[in-house]
């Protein structure tokens, strides 16, 4: 009798965690493997503690929510402004159609697309708020719409606001921590079973026959139905004893960002906008928070904002590679590409470790 093997590796962040944690419960209520195995026990949990707090680093980042609602806040407001002007501007009072002109124009000016990249609307409202608190606010007054500019602002700031925290929190990830946590863990587990499947040949099954049996109809409910692996019609205690060793899992990372055609093959990170770019990376496949590739790959700036690439610009995507459509309209210097996949249902995020320069 002993612990049948369990590619533990190859689970999902998710089914990793649980798969230990309910593991590690078993042996700290067991009555004489904590006594006999204090300090792998004690390794074994203090590594599930690094996982659990980067599987809750590496969750879905809730200020993702709270910003699209604040962002859906200011887009109606904004509509119900511009509406509102526009219903102005045929009005039978001349001083209220006069305002109502003034203002239509200035929309005009500021050519604002609610659907554009996050900062760039927030830049945008912000510069055309501060105009109609200022020199236009009598125009404002006239159409009886001082509230509504009020309430744009401040939408617009609890945008900005969240989308600092947000890039703050990212900034706080320490990358790979989720990949280190997990080898501690399972190196822990390796020696703890190890150790316990001795202990049965020292001191006989009889001490550990129950725990033995639950961890093994643990290990194939997971085989089952997380690994997807079939039986192999071999009895329990001989399940993968042939096995081969389980392969070291491949290192998430962007391995190469380049221009497809025309580009110039002694500068190969100098793209030229609008350029068909091409990318390969290994360890990951490209998948967004929604099942789309909307916020997925984005180029960030020398002050951490990121350019979302569209979705619809993606193509031609692999296991280990894509095409998109470099950003026509952004603005020449160096970006850091970075890609944040749900691959696995928790966020990844990779950087290319060389910037890359738009002209």
């Amino acid at each position: 009798m002993k612990i049948n093997a369990i590619k533990v590796a190859n689970l999902t962040n998710g089914a990793h965690f649980m798969y230990h944690k309910n593991t590690l419960a078993r042996i700290k209520a067991h009555g004489t493997i904590p006594t006999k195995c204090t300090k792998l026990v004690t390794l074994y949990e203090s590594g599930l503690t690094e996982e659990d707090e980067a599987l809750k680093v590496s969750q879905k980042n809730f200020l993702s929510d709270k910003i699209s609602t604040a962002d859906d806040l200011r887009d109606k407001l904004y509509q119900s402004y511009r509406t509102a002007v526009k219903a102005m501007l045929n009005y039978p009072v001349e001083t209220i159609a006069e305002a109502a002109k003034v203002l239509w124009q200035h929309m005009k000016d500021y050519n604002i697309d609610t659907s554009a990249q996050l900062d760039r609307e927030t830049g945008m409202l912000q510069n055309l708020t501060a105009d109609l608190k200022g020199k236009f606010a009598e125009q404002v007054e006239a159409l009886h719409l001082t509230e509504v500019v009020e309430k744009l602002t401040e939408a617009n700031e609890q945008v900005n606001t969240l989308i600092e925290q947000r890039e703050s929190e990212y900034a706080n990830r320490k990358v790979g921590a989720m990949r280190e946590a997990r080898a501690k863990v399972d190196t822990a587990y390796k020696n703890l079973v190890q150790v316990i499947n001795a202990l049965v040949i020292l001191d006989g099954e009889a001490d550990y026959a129950d725990f033995i049996k639950l961890q093994n109809q643990s290990i194939a409910r997971y085989k089952r139905e997380a690994l997807g692996e079939t039986t192999s019609g071999k009895e329990p205690d001989e399940e993968d004893e042939d096995d081969e060793p389980t392969p070291e899992p491949v290192t998430p990372e962007i391995t190469a960002v380049y221009q497809k055609e025309g580009g110039d093959p002694e500068n190969p990170h100098r793209i030229e906008r609008g350029e068909q770019t091409g990318m390969k990376y290994q360890g990951f496949t490209l998948k967004g928070q929604d099942g789309t590739l909307e916020h997925v790959i984005g180029l960030v700036n020398d002050q951490d904002y990121i350019e979302w690439i569209k979705a619809a610009t993606i193509s031609n995507v692999t296991e280990t590679s894509c095409e998109f459509t470099m950003v026509p309209d952004l603005t020449e210097g160096q970006y850091k590409v970075r890609i944040e996949t749900y691959d696995g249902g928790s966020p990844l995020v990779v950087e290319y470790p060389e910037p890359i320069t738009l002209w």
